[in-house]
């Protein structure tokens, strides 16, 4: 893989890391389990996991699981994958479900570089009081920043793990070591709003169903058991706003926490963390362009081999989207692409209908101008020309020493 990203010092190569279930009515799939269903189907699952490189779009690595196991669990296993694959100098950019301590003590003993968006609802967590720490000074205007609009500030934490951990055996000040970690804590304030006016017509909703006697739904009674006093008194309830209850369940919004071994600057580390959408991208053009939502299939053997397919459609159609949009921010000689907008398939479709012939003197193609040669040049394929391509003659026959 030639194709390197600078995140930091050093070229390192960014890899988004996610996964999502995919749905299945199969009852002969080992995979197949119940577990956090990402489409919020009443359904079995598989789970799929993908591995896109950031700069090209291309999904390098893919693997199914069972249904049942959360994503955080995930992060060791890729990581043996990684050292099979022999992937070096890799940065993994992850969401909130692959954060976690022992995931961090991981990549740090197998010296994988790792870019973590920590969760931040955790009580008592290292994440909470850092934010909590830094509260006031992401109010500081000094502190926004131009380019990605959000206030940020990055903590240097000594980070203490053990190497070369031995089962049933505690670790000792010894056998530890420390490596230093650079947390990028950010606050935006448009994100905190809409977080509070959202509750807040949340909790209008819930006060205007009581007030009629409606009953609430599943989301609206939990909110009221988290939010609400009840008040009892000569056998009528009625219930009031806990002030504090909601200010402690906005206290967090609107902030984020990535943490890395790699790389030192916040605006960086921003900027590679939203570069991840490609992975969210992909398995859109999984599911949604490709039709991928559902397996259809009964056995593993069906099952393996229509992943397969489906992972290299992906594949090819990631990099077709990626190459044209790149091709439309560049603004390469001024003029927009026309077909930039336009669904993968029809892309495709219009230079599918590029036609080659074949005479005695070679491969001739056909004219190719305006709107498919704009096309060749953004997907970054030489054009074919009129001049003939000859064919390569080979001797089946011929025997080659080696």
């Amino acid at each position: 893989m030639e194709q390197k990203r600078e995140v930091g010092d050093d070229d390192k190569l960014t890899l988004a890391l996610d996964s999502t279930s995919i749905s299945s009515y199969a009852n002969k799939l080992p995979n197949v389990e119940r577990g956090r269903n990402k489409d919020e189907d009443n359904l079995p699952q598989i789970n799929l996991l993908m591995l896109v490189e950031s700069k090209s779009g291309l999904p390098i690595f893919y693997r199914t699981y069972d249904g049942n196991v959360p994503d955080v669990q995930t992060v060791r296993r890729v990581i043996a994958d990684n050292s099979r694959l022999g992937i070096q100098n890799v940065v993994l950019v992850s969401d909130r479900g692959y954060s976690g301590t022992k995931n961090i003590n991981d990549c740090l003993r197998n010296k994988v570089g790792f870019l973590f968006n920590m969760k931040c609802g955790i009580s008592g967590s290292l994440t909470q009081e850092l934010i909590d720490e830094e509260r006031l000074n992401l109010q500081d205007l000094n502190r926004r920043d131009w380019y990605t609009q959000v206030f940020q500030v990055t903590k240097k934490i000594n980070w203490i793990y053990e190497p070369s951990p031995v089962k049933n055996q505690k670790s000792t000040k010894k056998t530890q070591e420390s490596e230093e970690l650079y947390w990028h804590i950010y606050f935006d304030r448009q994100i905190a709003e809409n977080a509070r006016q959202g509750l807040f017509e949340r909790i209008d909703r819930v006060r205007e169903k009581l007030a009629n006697g409606k009953a609430l739904d599943e989301n609206e009674q939990t909110l009221l058991e988290e939010v609400f006093e009840k008040h009892e008194q000569d056998d009528a309830v009625s219930y009031s706003i806990d002030n504090k209850k909601v200010d402690q369940k906005l206290r967090y919004k609107g902030y984020r926490v990535l943490v890395s071994d790699e790389i030192s600057d916040a605006g960086k580390a921003w900027c590679a963390y939203q570069e991840r959408w490609i992975v969210e991208d992909t398995f859109k053009t999984l599911k949604s362009r490709l039709g991928c939502s559902r397996n259809r299939v009964s056995d593993n053997e069906s099952l393996t081999g229509k992943t397969f397919v489906q992972f290299l459609a992906t594949s090819i159609a990631m990099i077709v989207r990626t190459r044209l949009r790149k091709y439309s921010e560049e603004c390469k000689k001024n003029t927009a692409l026309p077909m930039v907008y336009d669904g993968d398939c029809r892309v495709l479709d219009s230079l599918n209908n590029v036609m080659q012939t074949k005479f005695c003197g070679g491969y001739y193609f056909g004219e190719i101008a305006g709107k498919r040669r704009k096309l060749f040049e953004a997907l970054g394929v030489p054009v074919p020309d009129a001049e003939p391509e000859k064919e390569q003659d080979y001797d089946d026959e011929e025997e080659t020493e080696f």
